[in-house]
């Protein structure tokens, strides 16, 4: 299946989902992919991203000033072509709450479970950790993003 729509998912969508969202819109145009790319959270955690991962993407040159978080919700579940989540227990509970979506169990998957890994599934979330830890979780998730992007290029391609 060619894949045109990304959301990334994360708690609370002001961390992690949101680096990954505007990273992956990098990555997409850098590789000449056009791909919409959303992110979301299961809680409504605060009404912008956080100054860590704001900083990361401004240095990246990346940016993200018209980020606004939002909740998932079936219709925005329902309207991905791949679903992609920072812990294993997000996948575990789309999968679970939104069973009825056809396909769900086939398009949602950890970031790191999409790039081929099958152990230490979790990019955890930095929020009150230090900022060396931070750097270090969006660090990970850039590189993962990057691959991804490659990969859904490649899976593309085969549908041309």
């Amino acid at each position: 299946m060619r894949i045109k729509k990304i959301l990334f998912v994360c708690l609370g969508n002001t961390a992690r989902s949101p680096a990954a969202e505007f990273l992956a819109r990098h990555y997409a145009k850098m590789y000449g992919i056009d791909l919409l790319v959303q992110s979301a959270g299961f809680i409504n955690a605060f009404s912008y991203m956080q100054p860590e991962s704001q900083e990361y993407l401004n240095e990246k040159g990346i940016n993200n000033s018209d980020f606004r978080p939002q909740l998932i919700n079936r219709n925005l579940l329902g309207n991905q072509d791949l679903i992609i989540t920072m812990e294993q227990s997000h996948v575990d509970d789309i999968v679970k709450k939104y069973s009825e979506l056809e396909n769900i169990n086939n398009i949602t998957f950890t970031l790191k479970e999409f790039n081929g890994e099958s152990y230490d599934l979790d990019i955890i979330d930095p929020y009150y950790t230090s900022k060396a830890m931070y750097q270090n979780v969006l660090k990970t998730i850039d590189e993962n993003v990057e691959k991804l992007i490659k990969k859904v290029k490649e899976i593309n391609m085969n549908y041309d």
